[in-house]
């Protein structure tokens, strides 16, 4: 009996020491508030003024973006977050990562810093730990669906962005005005040691502008109406882990630069002269790389006067014209005697990275 009792306590203190040496201790918070720094904006030429409705060269003083924040990937027996994961990097631990820091946080700017309300997330203790950061604007409105759809999903994020219409025939008017800028950010990788997160906002749309310019010798051209009418691409997605896409999602619908009904938005174009930016207004839209016309099946209508005749046209060539998001672009309608040459041309004074490009690269 006696033996037995000191065979089974020997057991018993070996499968504790083996438990023990299994355990991991959990990652311990430091006292230090995580916090945003100014967001950047990026407009690689500089936007000197901004239209009505059009792309925005600054964070807006009392905008709000939202965040969701990942640092420690999830134990394979999904029992917990694991501590051992903190200093892999994003590539690593996204798969099994939630975004148990912030998930869909509001966070506000004042003009002078960023805050958010709530319970203040705190950067872990260990200084080498590895954090990522993806967030979107605006944050209000319903313009993006968000995955995963709850903070305890794993697996890379995704952000959807669909313009503020639906349905519709191409007669619908539709106000430009209800377009917000959608910009995403990333921050990948940043540690505590960083101070703030930095995050640099990248513009999602393409912009378009017109601009007359009249050619002739002697005789003025009058510019009544200019609308841009079709159906137009409505929705993209970013898929943090695979990159861009384009659901099949669109919307029909007029825009209209200058109404044609209102004599007040006439625009007169003297010889020799030019007129920008008709209307005072920029145009942002969906550009799907992998459509074909890339805006949508969409076509430019105009209404002028010229030696005292009326005219209307109707222009479908923009099929050819391939634009590409965070740029934007001026159309130029070239009037050659009554006849008039359309051409499309980045606005050096509105260039976001140089033609498109930016190096927020989500693959």
């Amino acid at each position: 009996m006696k033996i037995k009792t000191i065979f089974l306590l020997s057991l018993t203190v070996a499968t504790l020491s083996c438990e023990k040496s299994e355990y991991t201790a959990p990652a311990v918070l430091s006292g230090e508030s995580i916090r945003f720094g100014i967001p950047d904006v990026s407009s690689g030429g500089g936007l000197s003024s901004r239209a009505a409705g059009g792309p925005l060269d600054e964070f807006p003083e009392g905008g709000s973006f939202g965040v969701l924040g990942y640092c420690l990937a999830q134990k394979g027996d999904n029992t917990g977050l694991d501590p051992n994961t903190g200093t892999d990097s994003w590539e690593a631990k996204a798969p099994r990562s939630t975004p148990h820091l912030f998930y869909k946080t509001e966070v506000e700017y004042n003009g002078s810093a960023c805050y958010y309300t709530g319970e203040q997330q705190r950067w872990y203790e260990p200084r080498d730990y590895l954090y990522s950061f993806f967030a979107y604007y605006p944050y209000e409105g319903g313009y993006f669906a968000v995955t995963p759809e709850t903070a305890e999903g794993m697996g890379a994020p995704t952000l959807t962005f669909s313009m503020p219409f639906e349905g519709g025939e191409v007669e619908t008017p539709r106000t430009m005005e209800e377009i917000p800028d959608a910009m995403v950010a990333a921050a990948m990788d940043a540690t505590r040691g960083d101070g703030h997160v930095n995050l640099r906002f990248y513009h999602m749309l393409v912009g378009l502008n017109f601009k007359a310019n009249n050619y002739n010798e002697t005789h003025d051209v009058v510019i009544h109406g200019l609308r841009l009418a079709g159906t137009f691409h409505r929705s993209v997605k970013i898929d943090i882990d695979k990159g861009q896409s384009y659901p099949e999602e669109t919307f029909c619908g007029t825009f209209a630069f200058l109404d044609g009904s209102d004599e007040t938005d006439d625009v007169k174009v003297p010889a020799h002269q030019s007129a920008d930016r008709l209307g005072d207004k920029v145009l942002m839209l969906v550009s799907n790389p992998t459509a074909n016309p890339y805006l949508g099946d969409i076509e430019i209508y105009l209404d002028y006067t010229f030696m005292g005749e009326g005219h209307s046209r109707c222009i479908g060539s923009v099929a050819n014209f391939f634009p590409q998001a965070g740029t934007i672009y001026t159309v130029e309608l070239n009037f050659i005697g009554d006849a008039f040459v359309l051409n499309f041309v980045v606005d050096n004074n509105q260039v976001w990275e140089d033609g498109g490009d930016s190096d927020l690269d989500f693959e």
